[in-house]
């Protein structure tokens, strides 16, 4: 069967094993995977991050930034 290993409340390995008494901190893996949090009774998926989304850069910004490489690419010899 498929076990959890919990440390302080947080899933930190699945391993397979024979019987849940393989080992101390060991609970079946009936849900979640490594980084779920389980309070003795429910695992919970850990908070997903949040996705920040630039705005791409203009057309002007590109080329500013395309001449300033161009020139120090030039002065270099």
């Amino acid at each position: 069967m498929n076990a959890h290993v919990i440390e302080n409340g947080v899933v930190v390995n699945t391993i397979v094993v024979d019987t849940l008494d393989f080992m101390p901190g060991l609970v079946e893996a009936t849900a979640g995977g490594i980084g779920w949090t389980f309070d003795g009774t429910n695992f919970t998926p850990p908070p997903v991050p949040e996705i920040i989304v630039l705005p791409a850069p203009t057309k002007e910004e590109l080329l500013s930034q395309l001449n300033a490489l161009s020139a120090q690419i030039q002065a270099l010899g």
